[in-house]
């Protein structure tokens, strides 16, 4: 709400206005004592009515002249005034968004068949039909495509069609399944990106482009590979770096390596930190690492070596690094770098994401953990004023597989408050999910998640009370 005018011009006509009202209250007094003098001399004994009515006439005339002048008087406003009122009244122009991220998608020959339609047509929509709500909401969803989408023409190592292990390349219905439950972008950089061939990566990234899905760590050319993808949502801008450790034994062709990310075993860094820097030369205010790495089927990072190379990723400039490849939960781990200036900032690890989607599960495969993944869900702030961008929320979904129901992706929190029967499950089936579901919440918070989450929370208060003071002490200069 705006003043017009300052506070002492205020009070100066609040006191001009009660002057008036007093001298005219002594004319009129004046002017009743006259008449009354008059009406003696007349033989009366108190003034005759006419005078009388004159009088008040008269009063009431100067009166309603002085307050119409009043009302017609504008207090000129004072510019500088109205200008700090205005600042007072607003805020630092501080940005958030909503991230989530997924872990690995992939098409096994059970989710095929059951996608199959007949006819050479597929529908994997249903997978995705109880997750899709929770994807939609937010501005920025990713996960990590571990599959060919190079249709069925193309032959590669004795393999054509659709296939799954060990050469993956499932119908491409699968990434429209993902595009329509709202993926926005999605690594490619894994050890199953040749899985066609180098004919058949080029085939994926255009078929995923055309669907509106963006696609990092793998690329068509020199000029993709030497540019970050960058996205931007309300003036936020991420960067999306993708790498694997290796891709199967499956060389990259002479004169394309720029097709995909790749540093053997993660041995060497050097590649990563200096696409991280590109990332931050070409604007980037946060820059998300996508590392495909560590050993399979254990729930902490093998080697344990992946910890330190995750340390110096947040010391080089990443804010979060996002695992996958192990097919189990892994545990998150925050880090504390300074800046220039001293400053501690928060950066996130997570080792592994686990599955998304996949046909793995127990006891085919080593372990139970295989068949959940985790949904992490990120908030992200910038201040506009300075730049400055940062970690402002943190929380997270275990996810479940049900194969024996199109291979649904179910969060499990939501279907515990729940009827078991809408998700097609029986009460036992419900309570060993209870059991695994924090089995799994263990392995996550086993780097002192909770705690050092605490922390990164403090780190993010303290960012919004630095935009707020810095605000507040330009416009008081101003």
């Amino acid at each position: 709400m705006k003043m017009v005018g300052t506070k002492s011009t205020l009070f100066m006509e609040e006191g001009a206005s009660n002057l008036r009202r007093i001298y005219f209250l002594i004319l009129a007094l004046i002017l009743v004592a006259l008449f009354f003098v008059l009406g003696t001399r007349a033989g009366n004994s108190y003034p005759p009515a006419e005078l009388l009515d004159r009088a008040v006439s008269l009063v009431d005339g100067f009166t309603g002249a002085a307050e119409e002048q009043e009302e017609n008087t504008e207090v000129e406003a004072d510019p500088e005034e109205e200008k700090k009122e205005e600042e007072n009244d607003s805020e630092p122009e501080l940005r958030s968004i909503n991230m989530l991220v997924a872990g690995d998608i992939t098409a096994h020959v059970p989710q095929i068949d059951q996608a199959h339609l007949g006819d050479g047509e597929y529908d994997f929509t249903p997978s995705f039909e109880v997750i899709a709500p929770y994807l939609r909401e937010a501005d920025i969803t990713v996960g990590d495509l571990e599959t060919s989408q190079a249709g069925p023409d193309i032959s590669f190592w004795g393999y054509q069609g659709y296939t799954g292990y060990p050469l993956f390349n499932a119908p491409q219905e699968l990434s429209e399944a993902l595009a329509e439950a709202g993926f926005t972008a999605l690594s490619v950089a894994n050890n199953h990106t040749l899985d066609r061939g180098y004919e058949g990566l080029m085939e994926t990234l255009s078929h995923v482009r055309s669907l509106g899905i963006e696609t990092f760590g793998a690329y068509k050319s020199w000029e993709e590979r030497s540019s970050p993808l960058i996205i931007e949502k309300q003036g936020i801008e991420i960067a999306m770096i993708g790498y694997t450790y290796g891709l199967n034994g499956i060389p990259i062709p002479d004169g394309h390596e720029y097709c995909v990310n790749k540093t053997v075993n993660f041995e060497d860094i050097t590649p990563v930190v200096e696409d991280i820097k590109t990332a931050r030369d070409n604007g980037a205010d946060l820059v998300a690492v996508f590392p495909h790495w560590g050993e399979m089927y254990v729930t902490e990072p093998q080697p344990q070596r992946l910890r330190q190379v995750a340390k110096e990723l947040a010391e080089a400039g990443a804010d979060l690094i996002m695992g996958g490849h192990p097919h189990t939960i892994q545990p998150m781990e925050w880090f504390f770098p300074e800046d220039e200036d001293g400053e501690e900032r928060a950066a996130l690890a997570i080792y592994s994401l686990g599955n998304f989607i996949s046909n793995q599960h127990y006891p085919h495969n080593p372990t139970p953990y295989v068949e959940y993944g985790i949904l992490l869900d990120l908030d992200l702030t910038k201040n506009l004023e300075s730049g400055e961008a940062w970690i402002s929320g943190v929380d997270y979904e275990i996810t479940w597989v049900h194969r024996d129901w199109r291979h649904r992706i179910l969060p499990l929190s939501t279907i515990f408050d729940g009827n078991p029967e809408d998700y097609n499950l029986s009460e036992s089936r419900v309570e060993e999910l209870k059991t695994w579901y924090q089995n799994n919440i263990e392995v996550v918070e086993k780097y002192g998640h909770p705690e050092d989450k605490n922390k990164a929370m403090e780190i993010a208060e303290r960012l919004y009370r630095e935009a707020h003071e810095q605000y507040n002490r330009g416009g008081n200069e101003n």
